[in-house]
């Protein structure tokens, strides 16, 4: 009987530990998605606190400046920006399966970028669960949330509500949006996305997304590498013109026929 007894008290012991031990995980991760929420880079400081948490379901990694980010194959190319997680990531009975992240540079509306997660759950569930958040139509698939505006011009240096959030106006020179976006796709899923977008500069990208420094910092160092390319090969062109220009001459052996 004693045996028995102790059996139990061992079983219920090893139950509690596993309960525990589930919940203490399910904290950590809320904790990751709930910064995320957030659209800033509290986001990569609680990857990097809970990466043991976070591992279990996608692979991190960390950059030299030690932020820790989840890797996709290439930010530039729609077939390669997203990575699925291992397992289903359960945050307030939804279900988390992929991250996305994605970069896109224009010649005149300045520079786009967007991060988030892919959830196995149709629109409405989201905003049911996430009915803390103002969710407000932006379009016929998307809902948008926390719209800001900063204008680097403006001497306030903060961000202010963007009233003009609206589908089809780009950010106009000299400022910056973030916002939250809801959309809706294939397969009765959704992706939430944090957008920063408009005319941002090198610091003003870091201060949200301090995981593309290396990114930035080698479109930076093979940007110099084509204009000094470039370079070599206009001075070279200008000495083959001046030469062409300027022949050398050459007198016969014979002299000068008079």
């Amino acid at each position: 009987m004693l045996l028995k007894k102790l059996s139990v008290l061992v079983c219920a012991s090893f139950v509690s530990c596993v309960f525990a031990q589930t919940n203490n995980i399910q904290d950590e991760t809320d904790k990751v998605i709930d910064t995320f929420l957030q659209c800033d880079n509290q986001f990569f400081e609680q990857l990097s606190k809970h990466q043991e948490s976070i591992n279990q379901y996608v692979d991190l990694a960390t950059t030299p400046d030690n932020v820790t980010y989840i890797p996709v194959e290439s930010i530039q190319k729609t077939d390669k920006n997203k990575v699925m997680f291992k397992k289903p990531l359960k945050y307030h009975d939804l279900e988390i399966v992929g991250y996305q992240n994605i970069y896109i540079p224009t010649t005149l509306s300045g520079q786009f970028l967007y991060w988030g997660f892919i959830f196995d759950n149709k629109q409405d569930e989201i905003k049911s669960a996430l009915s803390h958040i103002n969710w407000l139509h932006y379009s016929q698939n998307t809902y948008i949330a926390n719209a800001k505006i900063y204008d680097r011009k403006s001497k306030s240096k903060t961000w202010e509500d963007d009233i003009y959030a609206i589908d089809g106006v780009i950010p106009r020179f000299g400022t910056i949006n973030k916002a939250l976006y809801l959309e809706s796709s294939a397969n009765n899923q959704s992706s939430i996305f944090c957008s920063i977008q408009g005319d941002l500069e090198k610091e003003t990208i870091l201060t949200t997304r301090p995981d593309l420094k290396p990114i930035i910092e080698k479109q930076e160092a093979e940007l110099q590498e084509r204009i000094k390319a470039n370079q070599e090969k206009m001075q070279k062109e200008k000495q083959q013109t001046q030469s062409q220009a300027n022949p050398t001459n050459t007198n016969s052996k014979d002299g000068e026929k008079i």
